[in-house]
């Protein structure tokens, strides 16, 4: 299995260094892992009202650890990602700043509506305040978008919204059956993040439905705990796996400087 979503004590809310997750990759035997800490919203003149990113000085940094340590690790390869939050109007600034460096693969992800981190639990009471209808409708929105924009490889927990259990009063099937187009359309991987089984709503980001309507259009996908500590690498993928392979997926996507390839699971 592959672990692409593994943060580093950088980003303000994790810990551990990167050769402590490699340990635990080691333990379980994973065939591959990736680091995908919070790329600066400095860089893109963006602040949040808590940081939770890396500060702008410590990308260079960052990623020389993350290449020592591929060069280093004999057991489990070791790729070099980021996760990037995807912010309209940034578009600009994000094209010049990925051309500068050499990631294997970039995570896209939606963390922010208008200011709002939706995915912090010091502001998850605002979930009360807002028309859940039109909040799900501007969230999948901004997932259309960022597939569209070209700028990732990878879409993070891609129903994230649903975090801390909020639903709309009607069906999301409209919301997966577009979100599996898009996908296909602009050729994008998702990921299975086993995160959620850990948040409020207790379910993998996405569930069934989704990875359902992904796989019939032909989607690739990839897998990632989200630990943002060295215990929580690969945690429930042996849940995952078998979820996967009761849909029909075979195959994870793998990424080696922006290239994908499909590796048996």
């Amino acid at each position: 299995m592959i672990d692409y979503h593994l943060h580093t004590n950088r980003c303000c809310h994790a810990v551990g260094t990167p050769a402590e997750y490699l340990v635990t990759a080691e333990k379980y035997g994973l065939q591959e892992i990736g680091f995908a800490d919070h790329f600066p919203l400095g860089l893109l003149d963006y602040t949040p009202r808590v940081q939770v990113t890396m500060l702008s000085g410590e990308l260079d940094v960052y990623l020389e650890e993350i290449e020592k340590l591929k060069a280093a690790s004999r057991k489990v390869r070791v790729k070099t990602g980021i996760e990037i939050d995807y912010l309209p109007g940034t578009e600009e600034k994000l094209d010049k700043l990925l051309a500068e460096y050499n990631f294997d693969y970039v995570i896209g992800s939606i963390h922010f509506l208008d200011g709002w981190d939706f995915t912090h639990p010091v502001y998850a009471d605002t979930y009360r305040e807002r028309d859940l209808d039109a909040l799900y409708d501007t969230y999948f929105e901004l997932v259309w978008s960022a597939c569209r924009s070209g700028f990732f490889d990878i879409i993070g927990h891609i129903d994230m919204i649903k975090k801390f259990g909020y639903r709309p009063r009607g069906s999301i099937d409209h919301y997966l059956q577009e979100t599996a187009r898009v996908l296909a359309e602009t050729k994008t991987s998702f990921e299975l993040n086993t995160a959620g089984r850990d948040a409020p709503v207790g379910e993998f980001y996405p569930d069934r439905r989704l990875l359902e309507e992904a796989l019939a259009l032909g989607v690739t996908i990839t897998t990632g705990s989200d630990a943002h500590g060295p215990e929580q690498v690969g945690r429930y993928f042996l849940e995952a796996e078998k979820l996967l392979r009761e849909v029909g997926y075979r195959e994870l996507a793998s990424f080696t400087k922006r290239s994908k390839n499909l590796i048996p699971f």
